[in-house]
């Protein structure tokens, strides 16, 4: 059972076009060089030298992204090839072939979807489903069918990986964020793992990685830390007074409590919606108001957008536990998987 190529593809495409808001290009930029005694030259510009140690640290943001998506697609591809040695195994030792076994195992275990089943994802999807129930019937079964056998074959492996000895040397690069500049922090500080997230209040899919950055919390309660990072993308004309606005409220002690209320209100960002929802929490609404007119935390939220550009960020939401960095929108099991991992260590 060869994975194929074209699958190989689809996992390339997935890591590289990760779901989230992204920054156009950003290019690195370089100041003047001594070219010290020692270092490499890697150019020089009117007999000014630009050194290789400088060219590294210009480039460490984008080369540190670039660094963690290769290990992604190196790690589903491993993912895929231990898969396929437990399920070869697994039919070997019952004498069937691994077509029949994977048939037995995961295709049997599948059913249709009922039309209540296809009416609730159909509801669920409103908003971005517009063609009518009937037109779509076809692909809603035909993709809850997909979803259904693709949990019937991680319970699968599952089951295969705890009668094998599977061992993984497979490294995951890390990335040192610092917390010095962060917006918000929650949990215990000694906490074994650290989930550190930067975000852009008007970026949908920040808006849409909430409600799993809330379960990861809550699953992992006491044994997690979380630190929130300002990431106002320069294209979302209101993110950058939104951010202001957060950590204006988390002057009064209310930052989390104003952060929430400005994705479930991601469509109104505007400075008199920013000043509303602060009366709404009952806050000092002279001292927040002249907060937010004067720019007073402006500078906080350039620093720290710097940082994320300095750590590979290039768009939201973006995500590091442990220093692995996690890109985009994903789902829980991506969090649990490495959190899992990090709490074993």
């Amino acid at each position: 059972m060869k994975m194929r190529a074209k699958g190989i593809l689809v996992i390339l495409v997935a890591v590289v076009a990760w779901v989230g808001c992204q920054t156009p290009g950003q290019e690195a930029k370089t100041g003047p060089a001594g070219g010290e005694a020692g270092q490499e030259v890697m150019a020089t510009v009117d007999g000014v030298a630009i050194s290789g140690e400088e060219l590294d640290a210009a480039a460490k943001g984008q080369l540190e992204k670039i660094q963690a998506q290769i290990y992604q697609v190196k790690k589903r591809t491993l993912d895929g090839l231990i898969e396929e040695k437990l399920i070869e195994k697994a039919a070997k030792e019952k004498g069937v072939s691994v077509e029949a076994y994977v048939a037995e195992n995961v295709d049997a275990k599948v059913s249709p979807p009922t039309d209540e089943e296809i009416q609730a994802f159909y509801d669920s999807q409103k908003g971005r489903i517009r063609a009518p129930l009937e037109q779509m019937k076809g692909k809603i079964s035909e993709h809850l069918m997909q979803t259904q056998k693709a949990a019937k074959r991680g319970e699968m492996i599952a089951l295969l990986k705890k009668s094998a000895d599977v061992k993984v040397m497979l490294e995951p690069p890390r990335t040192e964020v610092s917390l010095d500049g962060v917006a918000y922090t929650s949990g215990e500080k000694e906490a074994k793992v650290v989930l550190v997230e930067f975000s852009d209040y008007e970026c949908p899919y920040s808006k849409r990685a909430q409600p799993t950055v809330q379960k990861v919390l809550e699953e992992y309660k006491g044994e997690i830390r979380y630190a929130f990072f300002d990431y106002p993308l320069p294209f979302h004309k209101n993110a950058m007074k939104a951010h202001e606005a957060a950590r204006c409220a988390g002057e009064q002690g209310k930052y989390a409590e104003y952060s929430t209320k400005l994705f479930d209100n991601q469509q109104n960002l505007a400075v008199e919606g920013l000043k509303q929802y602060a009366k709404d929490l009952a806050l000092d609404t002279d001292a927040f108001d002249s907060c937010l007119d004067t720019g007073k935390t402006a500078e906080s939220v350039k620093q720290s957008a710097q940082k994320g550009n300095g750590v590979g960020v290039s768009g939201t939401p973006a995500f590091f536990v442990n220093g692995i960095m996690i890109s985009g929108a994903q789902p829980f099991e991506s969090f649990q998987e490495i959190i899992q991992a990090e709490l074993a260590r």
